[in-house]
């Protein structure tokens, strides 16, 4: 029998963001290039002072070979979702 090789997902974050949509953080957040943030699911955009940021965990992404940081992210309208990057997400990161 020949064996299959496949790319395994970091269990940490997988583990993670599974018990966090558990939780209600069941939305995607993705950093725009004009330092807002893109809601993937209604393509509603928000700066920084709109939204309550904070990073959950860290874990290695085997696909990447990089390290990713989980934040949680809840909208000043109640959405509640995530966002997962190379970087930590502060408002620092985006005065450069």
């Amino acid at each position: 029998m020949k064996a299959i090789k496949c790319k395994k997902l970091n269990h940490v974050i997988t583990s993670r963001v599974i018990d966090l949509h558990d939780k209600g953080y069941t939305d995607d957040f993705l950093p725009a290039k004009d330092q807002t943030f893109l809601h993937i699911q209604n393509s509603e955009k928000f700066t920084m002072a709109d939204l309550n940021i904070k990073v959950i965990d860290q874990g290695f992404d085997q696909l990447t070979k990089s390290y990713k940081y989980i934040h949680t992210i809840e909208t000043v309208n109640g959405d509640k979702g995530l966002l997962i990057a190379d970087f930590i997400c502060t408002t620092s990161f985006f005065a450069n």
